[in-house]
């Protein structure tokens, strides 16, 4: 099941990097290609700026794709204790998780930044729209594949 869950994490943030040597990579990269069509064809924008954005598009998913992983290794960490979780696992997975997260929205700020220099932000705003809507997809398929965490010791037993 957490391969199910990785494999579509990573479809879901990969970019076209590189020609592929497997089924995988194939496949990540057309979802990529994919991606990045349904971007440039929903941006609407101007031969000049759509160059521009293009490049600065390929760019963000480059830094986007480090920070999926660093959500992979979570959700692959999460996997090997979700069954008996500890406190002590729960909080290092916070812990890390909150970094995974800010992490990201440092990395938008950067980015809004950059986009705003390029291209209008009501556009800007248009992109990033699309972003969130795909990444809010995204996350919903995952977090339907992942189950809750099970305590290691039953909750009565502790507070008796």
């Amino acid at each position: 099941m957490i391969k199910k869950i990785i494999a579509g994490t990573l479809i879901g943030t990969m970019t076209l990097f590189a020609l592929p040597n497997n089924e995988l990579k194939l496949m990540l990269v057309a979802k990529a290609a994919e991606k990045k069509a349904l971007i440039l064809s929903n941006m609407k924008l101007q031969d000049d700026i759509k160059e521009n954005f293009g490049t600065l598009y390929d760019e963000y998913q480059v830094e986007l794709v480090e920070l999926r992983m660093n959500e992979l290794t979570l959700i692959a960490n999460y996997a090997k204790n979700y069954k008996n979780m500890t406190d002590e696992n729960a909080n290092k997975l916070m812990v890390k998780w909150m970094t995974v997260e800010e992490a990201e929205i440092e990395l938008k700020k950067e980015y809004v930044s950059k986009f705003t220099k390029i291209m209008p932000s009501v556009d800007v705003v248009r992109y990033f729209q699309m972003e969130n809507r795909i990444q809010l997809l995204r996350e919903i398929k995952t977090a339907s594949q992942i189950p809750l965490a099970n305590p290691t010791i039953n909750r009565e037993d502790k507070e008796q």
